[in-house]
């Protein structure tokens, strides 16, 4: 396998390529944090992989904002006010939170 030796880093749109960056780096020799590994998830996984040292970072995009959604469509039908905005909070996950934060990663 070649691996572009003055590649320094891996933006994955989801924390499936991450890792199988992670699976094509460690079969090219390289060792973690060799390459910064950035990923769009949030999977208990890609956190893990953080904390193990091969992923330097990943934005979480949660699928847990159904009820959410849910509640402001039933607003929306039923006529109440909503806000011109609805935010959904996701997380950043890197080496400062990753080991404390697994449990929290779906």
């Amino acid at each position: 396998m070649f691996i572009d030796p003055d590649i320094n880093g891996i933006y994955a749109e989801n924390d499936e390529m991450a890792l199988g960056a992670v699976t094509a780096l460690k079969g090219a020799g390289k060792e973690p944090g060799d390459i910064k590994i950035v990923s769009v998830d949030g999977t208990r996984s890609a956190v893990q992989s953080i904390a193990d040292g091969w992923l330097y970072a990943v934005i979480e995009s949660n699928p847990r904002f159904g009820p959410l959604a849910f509640e402001t469509a039933r607003k929306f039908l039923d006529g109440e006010p909503i806000p011109d905005k609805v935010i959904i909070s996701d997380r950043d996950y890197d080496t400062t939170n990753a080991k404390d934060s697994l449990g929290e990663a779906y």
